[in-house]
């Protein structure tokens, strides 16, 4: 028996066969290889599934393959400044990569530390590491980063779903110093916007991070229906009249495309596309359960009205809202979220497919 494999995958970066190019990653690859381009930091958005991820992958893998490149993929979640230290280290070129400072009763010190003694005995033993008036992260990373520099490397640092964290946000500050002395370091992130915007939010950081707010942002959009039903013909082998039935299913969204074209890949001969719609359903709305609850009330409440609405139409909308007066306010907000487009005037489209039904099934009042 012959077991036919999956095209499709739900792995998030993984493209897989059936992938679509949405031209972001080539764009980001080719300006940091040209010596013409001086843009060092891009910031990859979009919707939870929107294919972010496989975007930042492309970067990361091509880059890794590439001479005088050191590529460091950094954990959101964990100790940038910290992790980037250790890696930096383990390069052959770092050198010293553990200093000890030994105080002694004669009051000298080994490194070439000067120390001045006062009356009795001294007797101290202190790691480099260890002694605040020595050792400064921010100093080390910065040397690491010269001497890295000076063997002709660059640096690009990645950060895949970022988010605020006091980590996090320490690792960027250092960034930026790293910028205005001429280091050669690059910078990729991708993100919900949301989490992304909570860097330039907060005044206090505004100036420190002020490198990070006018980075290049890319946001990755809706896949070409176009795109979408050609790779449906051909992984699936069938005609461009059912591939468009699928297509209308899953309104460009990348997450969808995946998970309809592997469910379609699987089904029995005798199963139609309504069939699959239940488990479809099913896992996307897995998708939309973990971003319904970060919404805010009005957010939520803008969302349920625009259903109700059904024509997209601000009128019909605001007819269905608690407080019609703040439409514009969650509209852009929501937008800027990639829950709508406004690129038809006097319209919002949905980019998510079968939110409503998610809405109407597990959000009801």
């Amino acid at each position: 028996m012959t077991v036919r494999i999956d095209p499709f995958t739900l792995t998030p970066g993984v493209a897989g066969k059936p992938y679509i190019d949405m031209g972001i990653a080539e764009e980001i690859i080719a300006n940091f290889n040209s010596d013409e381009s001086y843009k060092y930091v891009y910031k990859i958005t979009g919707l939870r599934g929107s294919g972010k991820s496989v975007e930042y992958s492309k970067i990361l893998q091509t880059f890794e393959k590439e001479k005088h490149w050191l590529v460091y993929p950094l954990s959101a979640e964990g100790n940038g400044v910290a992790t980037l230290i250790s890696y930096l280290s383990r390069e052959n070129f770092i050198e010293n990569k553990k200093v000890k400072t030994s105080i002694g009763a004669n009051a000298s010190a080994e490194g070439k530390v000067p120390i001045i003694s006062g009356k009795g005995s001294v007797d101290v033993t202190k790691t480099y590491e260890d002694n605040d008036n020595y050792y400064d992260a921010e100093a080390m990373l910065a040397s690491m980063i010269e001497a890295a520099n000076k063997k002709k490397y660059k640096i690009l640092i990645m950060i895949d779903d970022i988010s605020k964290t006091r980590s996090m946000v320490e690792l960027l500050s250092i960034i930026g110093t790293m910028f205005n002395r001429g280091r050669q370091v690059y910078l990729v992130v991708s993100g919900l916007s949301k989490n992304i915007e909570d860097f330039t939010a907060d005044q206090k950081l505004s100036k420190s991070l002020s490198f990070f707010r006018r980075g290049d942002t890319r946001e990755i959009g809706a896949l070409d229906k176009f795109d979408i039903v050609n790779k449906y013909e051909t992984f699936l082998d069938i005609d461009a009249l059912e591939a468009k039935k699928l297509y209308d299913l899953t309104l460009g969204y990348a997450y969808a495309y995946q998970i309809l074209g592997s469910l379609y890949f699987n089904k029995k001969k005798s199963e139609t596309i309504d069939d699959l719609i239940p488990n479809y359903e099913r896992l996307l709305f897995k998708t939309y359960d973990l971003d319904w609850p970060k919404l805010s009330d009005g957010e939520q409440d803008f969302i349920r009205s625009y259903y109700k609405g059904k024509t997209g139409q601000a009128k019909d909308t605001k007819a269905n809202m608690k407080n019609s007066a703040s439409y514009n306010v969650y509209r852009d907000r929501l937008i800027d979220k990639h829950f709508f487009t406004a690129d038809k005037r006097g319209y919002l489209e949905p980019r998510l497919p079968r939110f409503n039904r998610y809405i109407e099934i597990w959000c009801d009042n």
